[in-house]
């Protein structure tokens, strides 16, 4: 009989990408924080219960569909390029913010972070993606189809949030200074806020804004016709 030879640690034995996503969901299936697997075209190949109950969608459903339809129209752009210059090799690890992130069906926001597996040749196989919540007790409403500001209230919105002062935002609007006051005193109103600085952080918090855009942009979807 030929000598034995021990099997390799399992540190060293090699998983392939179904197994690779299949180890990944079981470990963190209990942790609290969503996980997802995806190829490099970004479609969804694997994720777990969290990150399903999260997003708002059945695990069969998001299988093998783009990770763009998950993401709120207010961070999709942004995000999408990020995860781009991941597939490029810029990046070895993408993290954004807190809030920068968020679900187009349940509105949840948190913070987002992948991490790109390679396959033994160094070549790009698959990325792992992890979401944990910043808030998990309920989800902030959605933007779309309940806050509808008129055209000229977006843009005393988009003023307000750039911090631009009532002299300075009345010349931009050809309004009065009396007429911008009404204006934010509406807005203060119909968001439920004390005062400016409060109105543009809740403003920011429910997707009405596009994120990584400066001067504030409100999303179309949100001004009336």
């Amino acid at each position: 009989m030929g000598a034995y030879i021990p099997p390799p640690p399992l540190t060293d034995a090699v998983i392939s990408g179904e197994e690779y996503g299949d180890v990944l969901l079981s470990l963190f299936e209990k942790t609290g924080i969503g996980l997802a697997v995806l190829d490099p075209a970004l479609r969804v190949r694997a994720v777990n219960d969290v990150f399903s109950e999260q997003c708002g969608r059945p695990r069969a459903v998001i299988r093998n569909h783009s990770f763009a339809e998950l993401l709120h129209l207010s961070v999709r752009q942004h995000l999408l390029r990020q995860f781009e210059l991941l597939v490029q090799g810029d990046h070895t690890r993408v993290a954004c913010q807190p809030l920068a992130t968020r679900f187009e069906n349940t509105g949840i926001v948190g913070q987002l972070a992948a991490f790109p597996v390679d396959d033994s040749a160094g070549k790009m196989q698959s990325i792992v993606v992890q979401f944990a919540p910043e808030r998990t007790d309920e989800a902030l409403p959605l933007a779309r189809g309940q806050v509808k500001l008129t055209g000229l209230t977006s843009r005393v919105l988009e003023g307000v949030a750039a911090g631009d002062p009532t002299v300075r935002l009345a010349a931009k609007l050809f309004l009065s200074r009396q007429g911008i006051e009404y204006h934010v005193s509406l807005l203060l109103r119909q968001f439920k806020v004390p005062n400016r600085t409060a109105l543009a952080a809740k403003a920011y918090s429910m997707g009405i804004f596009s994120i990584g855009c400066w001067p504030p942009k409100v999303l179309p979807e949100c001004i009336r016709n």
